[in-house]
């Protein structure tokens, strides 16, 4: 592909663009939900102003990337906090946000190649068909043949994420119009430790690589190949996986969707609890069915590490609970430091707080629903 169009500038990373932006954003998102909290049908006109209100939301971050993209990514997820609808909206993030211009994409891929894309591809699909907050994704096949997808970082992305993270009382005040009883703070600092591991490439092929090793074999998780001598820091190139977005899970029946479930649950526990690593971004758009019923996991650019002794102390902590000691599991808690050890609430004080969060450990065929979601959110 060559051409003489101006490849654009990527991503908008001032800062003063992007406060402006959010505050735009919001004052619209207020002045409408004061407009329909008067008069005669008062609720009708705050549901459909809040569902405007979420697709300038979804419109605006998704045009802005980086990490105000990214929690609206997170919001669309907290099923029973966020309206149905709202959540509809914000779930466009995962996957479907405006891509880069074909020419800009091009202009980025050679230079982090290093040469043409044509010496490495033998077909190469520029219009993205996935765009999330750091990178979209294109199809491609190597001139060795393999059919391979690859990550492209937004140039600029990086001043964006940074101008962000300047920029978290704006975006949580922008939060709360779409969910009024989140406490975004935990999610902002968990958001914010993570991010700057996401913009590294290199670090997300070399996760990748070392779970694809574990589980290579696996008969229902797939973890696609990478290649790391065309990858770089900004640019990754892993195995193509043929199937469905996760999104599709809920046409299908109970038992398929509990199976699917099950993978994503056994994967994710399985991999922190055996062998220290835990993929902490677990957003829709990283997961895919595959075409033949396995579940491909195709993001590894926010991985925490568990050590040995960390470990141990969680197992320990969740073996009170399977066996109804207590005490072990508040000892566990103390010692991997969930809880100060001269807090004076007593044991069945803090379990009785504490409970729901093990309400599918202890109590047999607990059903997951937004309302026992949104209660975890806000106990």
């Amino acid at each position: 592909m060559r051409t003489a169009t101006s490849p654009g500038a990527g991503v908008n990373g001032s800062r003063a663009w992007r406060t402006a932006s959010l505050g735009a954003l919001a004052g619209k998102g207020i002045a409408r939900a004061a407009v329909a909290s008067v008069g005669p049908g008062r609720a009708a006109r705050q549901e459909r102003a809040a569902l405007r209100t979420a697709e300038d939301v979804a419109q605006t971050m998704g045009n802005m990337k980086g990490v105000a993209m990214k929690l609206g990514q997170i919001l669309s997820l907290m099923s029973g906090t966020v309206p149905d609808g709202v959540a509809d909206q914000l779930g466009t993030l995962q996957s479907q946000a405006p891509p880069m211009a074909p020419e800009l994409t091009y202009a980025t891929v050679t230079a982090e190649l290093g040469r043409e894309p044509e010496d490495v591809f033998s077909e190469f699909e520029w219009t993205a068909f996935a765009a999330a907050s750091i990178g979209q994704v294109h199809r491609a096949r190597l001139r060795s043949g393999e059919q391979v997808a690859v990550k492209v970082q937004y140039p600029g992305v990086q001043k964006a994420v940074s101008a962000d993270l300047k920029n978290m009382g704006a975006i949580v005040s922008l939060l709360g119009l779409v969910s009024k009883g989140l406490d975004a703070g935990p999610v902002i600092a968990d958001l914010s430790a993570g991010i700057a591991a996401e913009l590294d490439y290199a670090a997300e092929l070399r996760n990748q690589a070392r779970v694809g090793s574990l589980l290579a074999g696996h008969p229902f998780v797939r973890i696609p190949s990478v290649f790391p001598e065309f990858s770089t820091s900004r640019l990754l190139i892993q195995e193509y996986v043929g199937g469905r977005p996760f999104g599709y899970a809920k046409t299908l029946p109970a038992d398929e969707r509990n199976r699917i479930a099950e993978i994503i649950f056994r994967f994710t526990f399985g991999m922190m609890h055996r062998h220290g690593i835990f993929q902490a971004d677990p957003h829709a758009g990283n997961y895919l069915i595959a075409d033949d019923g396995s579940v491909a996991f195709v993001d590894f650019g926010c991985v925490a590490e568990f050590s040995p002794n960390r470990r141990h102390h969680l197992n320990e902590m969740i073996g009170g609970v399977v066996d109804g000691d207590l005490d072990v599991w508040r000892k566990g808690m103390e010692d991997i430091g969930y809880l100060p050890p001269d807090t004076d609430l007593s044991t069945q004080e803090l379990w009785e707080h504490m409970r729901l969060y093990y309400t599918f450990i202890v109590d047999d065929g607990v059903t997951f629903t937004p309302e026992l979601a949104a209660r975890s959110l806000t106990v």
